[in-house]
C-alpha cells in the first residue's frame, strides 16, 4: 500500500475511534459535539416558538424547526449517551425526579382548576358604579332570546383601541345570554366583501344578526346593541318613503348626485324604502314612518302641502332637505310645505346662501357644533359640511306642545349672503352688516310635537346626503341619524341610567408633602442604614 493511502486509512481509523469514544481525546470531542447538539436544539426551540407565537401558523418553517430540534437531540444523545444515563440514574436524578413529580402534580391541579373555572364562569363587577354590568332591560332582552345571535364587529387595525374597548361588553352579552350570543371581529379592509355583504360603510361598526336578518349599529353601545336585538327579535314593518315628482334626488340613482348610499344605509338597518308620488296617488300610506323630501327643484302643489300637513298633524314625520333657491326653479312661487313649517313649526328657510370664508371652498357651509340632541349625541367630535346651503331661523309658535331645537351651526365667521349676483359675476362675496345675518347660522333644525308625536327635520341643503359626499366626515351619520329620529327608532329601549360617583383627589398640603418626602427619602432609608451598621458592629465585637 502506498504511503498516502496508508496515511488516509490511519486518519479514518483515528476519526472512527474518536466517534466511538476511543481514547480520552475522542471522548472529549464527542462530548463537545453533544453539547453543540443540545445548544442547537435549544436555539431551534426558542426560534420556532417565537415564530409560532407571532404568526400562529404551523407552516413549513415551524415544521422544519421541529425536525431540527428532534434531530439535534437525537444526535446529542447518540454522541454522549453516558450523560443521559447519569442524569437518569444518579443522586441528582432521584432528587430531580421528586421535583418533577411535585411540579407535574401542581401543574395538574392548575389544569383542573382552570377547566372548572372555564366551564363554570363567574363574573363579578367590583366597581362602585357597576360600570361593567348590563342594565336590567338588557338582561331581560337576553333572557327572552329564542334564536342564536351573532355580533360581528368590523374594526380595522386603525380602530384596535375601539375594538378592545367594546370587547368586555360583548363578553357580557355572550355570558348572560346562556351562550346564545356569539361574537367575532372582522377587518373590513382585509375582508371588504363581508363588510359590503352586511352593508357596513363605517369602520368601527357592529352588525347584529339573527338568522338571515341583520342590522348595522354604527356607534356600538349597550343602548344601541340592545335596541337592535329588540328590533331583530320582534320584526315589524319599518317603512320610509322618498317623495318624487318635483325633481327630487333619486334614492335608486348610483351616480354622484343620487341617494343610493342613503338607501343602502337605511336598508342595512332593516328599513324598507319606497317611492311616493302624491301627484299620482294623493294619499300617504299608513305604514309610513317618515317621508323624506330630498332636494325638490319645483315647489309642491297646495294639495300635496295639505296632505303632508295632515300627515304631520296625525303624528307623522317629515325629513326635508331643501336646496338654496339658486339651485331650484321655484322662482317667486311660495312652497306650501315651507309656509306650513314656518307657521306651524316655527322653522323658516331663509332665501340666502351661507358663506364660510375660512373654508377651503367658501360655498361649503361647515357644521362646527351641534345641539345636545339624539341625532347628534355621538357626533360632537365629527363635523359635517353642506355644499351650498341656506340658513334657517327658529322662532317660537303658539302651540306649546311643539319643541324646537336648532341642530347644526356654522362657524361664527360665516354669514348669509342675500345678493347672489356674485355667482354670475364670479367675484368674491362681501359681508353686508346692515342687511345680512352673521354667524353662527343654523344649518339644520328639528321640532317635535309632544301631543301628536309628530316630528320634523329640516336641512338647508340636500347635496350633503348625495353619494358624492355621503362618506365625507359625518354627513352619512347625520342623515341616517335624522331618519332614525324622525321614524321614532333612535331610542327603542331606554336603559336604566348608571349613576356616576364623583371622586375628588385632594392634593396634600406643602407641610404634608414635605413630611412624606422626609419619611420615604430620609427616615426609612436612614433607619435601614443605621440598623445595618449596628448589626455589623455587633458581629465585629464578637469576632
Amino acid at each position: 500500500m502506498s504511503e498516502p493511502s496508508a496515511n488516509l486509512s490511519a486518519r479514518v481509523r483515528n476519526w472512527w475511534k474518536r466517534v466511538r469514544g476511543g481514547g480520552s481525546q475522542g471522548g472529549g470531542d464527542r462530548r463537545r459535539w453533544a453539547l453543540a447538539g443540545y445548544l442547537v436544539a435549544v436555539v431551534a426551540l426558542l426560534g420556532t416558538a417565537a415564530y409560532f407565537a407571532v404568526n400562529r401558523l404551523f407552516d413549513v418553517y415551524v415544521q422544519v424547526g421541529a425536525a431540527l430540534i428532534v434531530l439535534a437531540l437525537l444526535a446529542a444523545i447518540l454522541l454522549d449517551p453516558a450523560l443521559i444515563r447519569r442524569a437518569l440514574t444518579g443522586r441528582q436524578a432521584r432528587y430531580g425526579g421528586n421535583a418533577v413529580v411535585i411540579s407535574l402534580a401542581f401543574l395538574g391541579i392548575l389544569v383542573v382548576v382552570n377547566y372548572v373555572a372555564y366551564t363554570n364562569p363567574v363574573r363579578a363587577d367590583l366597581t362602585e358604579d357597576q360600570e361593567f354590568s348590563l342594565a336590567p332591560e338588557t338582561l331581560l332582552t337576553l333572557s327572552e332570546l329564542q334564536s342564536p345571535v351573532r355580533l360581528l364587529g368590523f374594526y380595522s387595525s386603525e380602530s384596535r383601541g375601539s375594538q378592545e374597548s367594546i370587547q368586555p361588553l360583548l363578553d357580557a352579552y355572550r355570558i348572560h345570554s346562556d351562550r346564545l350570543v356569539s361574537y367575532e371581529f372582522i377587518d373590513p379592509v382585509a375582508d371588504p366583501i363581508t363588510a359590503q355583504q352586511y352593508g357596513v360603510t363605517r369602520d368601527g361598526s357592529l352588525v347584529a344578526a339573527i338568522g338571515e336578518a341583520s342590522e348595522v349599529v354604527a356607534f356600538p353601545s349597550e343602548q344601541e346593541i340592545t335596541s337592535a336585538l329588540v328590533r331583530l327579535a320582534n320584526p315589524e314593518d319599518r317603512k320610509v318613503y322618498f317623495l318624487t315628482g318635483h325633481g327630487e334626488m333619486d334614492s335608486e340613482e348610483t351616480g354622484d348626485d343620487g341617494l343610493s348610499e342613503v338607501r343602502s344605509a337605511l336598508e342595512a338597518k332593516n328599513y324598507e324604502v319606497a317611492a311616493l308620488n302624491l301627484l299620482v296617488d294623493p294619499q300617504i300610506p299608513e305604514d309610513a314612518l317618515a317621508v323624506i323630501i330630498a332636494g325638490p327643484t319645483l315647489p309642491l302643489t297646495a294639495e300635496e302641502g295639505d296632505l303632508l300637513a295632515g300627515y304631520l298633524d296625525g303624528g307623522g314625520a317629515v325629513v326635508l332637505l331643501q336646496q338654496p333657491l339658486g339651485e331650484t326653479r321655484f322662482g317667486d312661487a311660495v312652497d306650501p310645505l315651507e309656509a306650513y313649517l314656518s307657521q306651524s313649526w316655527g322653522i323658516t328657510l331663509a332665501g340666502d346662501l351661507v358663506i364660510e370664508p375660512r373654508s377651503q371652498n367658501f360655498l361649503y357651509a361647515i357644521a362646527f357644533s351641534y345641539a345636545d340632541h339624539a341625532i347628534t349625541s355621538r357626533m360632537q367630535n365629527l363635523a359635517a359640511f353642506f355644499p351650498a346651503a341656506r340658513s334657517l331661523t327658529v322662532t317660537p309658535v303658539d302651540d306649546f306642545a311643539v319643541t324646537q331645537t336648532p341642530l347644526a351651526f356654522s362657524s361664527e365667521y360665516a354669514w348669509g349672503e342675500t345678493d347672489l349676483a356674485f355667482l354670475d359675476a364670479q367675484t368674491q362675496p362681501e359681508f353686508d352688516e346692515a342687511s345680512e345675518t352673521a354667524g353662527p347660522l343654523v344649518l339644520a333644525a328639528v321640532a317635535e310635537n309632544g301631543t301628536s308625536g309628530s316630528r320634523v327635520v329640516v336641512f338647508g341643503d340636500a347635496d350633503f346626503a348625495t353619494n358624492r359626499f355621503f362618506y365625507q366626515l359625518g354627513n352619512g351619520d347625520l342623515i341616517v341619524n335624522s331618519v332614525d329620529w324622525a321614524a321614532g327608532q333612535e331610542n327603542l329601549i331606554s336603559l336604566t341610567p348608571k349613576p356616576a360617583t364623583q371622586r375628588l383627589v385632594v392634593p396634600p398640603s406643602t407641610q404634608a408633602l414635605a413630611l412624606i418626602i422626609l419619611t420615604t427619602v430620609g427616615l426609612m432609608p436612614g433607619a435601614v442604614v443605621v440598623l445595618g451598621g449596628w448589626v455589623w458592629w455587633q458581629r465585629r465585637r464578637r469576632m
